[in-house]
């Protein structure tokens, strides 16, 4: 059985600039529109407890078609591709917290706020993603890479192994709240999942994406993926 470990942010902290620029509100913005922005910021900031959930899984097999980790099967030759020569995976699920999921509900009738209100959540996704890949790194990597992939980022991994990684994991939804849709979508829709490792070449998923004008793109596009290379 998956040894796991769950992190919460009791008291989680977003700069008001930072959400700014994110929604693309800048200083000559309407002083109204900025203070109703403030106070939504504040609001949930009260509420919030971003989550996260994580576990230590050695791989058992690996072939050209996917890994097998404690007897879970996860069907991808960009799996495979990555995790040649490492023994031990790092998965997880991290979200910005049912806590800030029900707060934001109050917003779905007016585009603008929900708007504003999914920033916030994502702004709350950030700093659990943050703080557990500070924590890995610190229990399982103080040296060398830290890489991470996650399901429906790629083709070569798509959505549907969410549920392999969710089986992996055991109870996420009793543990953090996060529950799988049946298309594996993820509830709280500002949740985050997949798995830590540490490759011999830096991997990131921006590598292999075409959409070359994604704000968060992490590295320059170099081709498009050939998951049998």
């Amino acid at each position: 059985m998956l040894e796991k470990s769950i992190l919460t942010i009791q008291e989680p902290q977003v700069s008001f600039d930072a959400l700014c620029k994110a929604v693309r509100m800048d200083e000559d913005a309407d002083p109204d529109d900025r203070a109703e922005l403030r106070r939504m910021l504040e609001e949930a900031l009260a509420a919030a407890k971003p989550k996260a959930l994580y576990g230590v899984a050695q791989i058992e097999t690996i072939d050209a078609n996917g890994v097998t980790a404690c007897g879970v099967r996860f069907r991808s030759a960009l799996a495979a591709q990555n995790l040649r020569g490492t023994r031990r995976i790092i998965p997880f699920a991290a979200t910005c917290g049912t806590e800030a999921e029900e707060w934001s509900l109050q917003y779905a009738g007016d585009p603008l706020a929900a708007y504003w209100a999914d920033a916030i959540k994502l702004q709350l996704l950030g700093l659990v993603r943050k703080k557990l890949s500070d924590e890995v790194r610190r229990r399982y990597f103080a040296e060398g890479d830290l890489s991470a992939m996650s399901p429906g980022s790629l083709a070569a991994w798509p959505l549907t192994e969410q549920r392999a990684l969710f089986s992996l994991l055991g109870g996420v939804t009793q543990d953090i709240g996060v529950r799988l849709t049946e298309s594996c979508l993820m509830l709280p829709s500002k949740s985050s999942s997949g798995f830590f490792f540490s490759a011999g070449s830096h991997y990131e998923n921006c590598r292999y994406c075409p959409l070359l004008r994604c704000p968060n793109r992490r590295a320059e596009f170099e081709r498009e993926l050939d998951p049998a290379r």
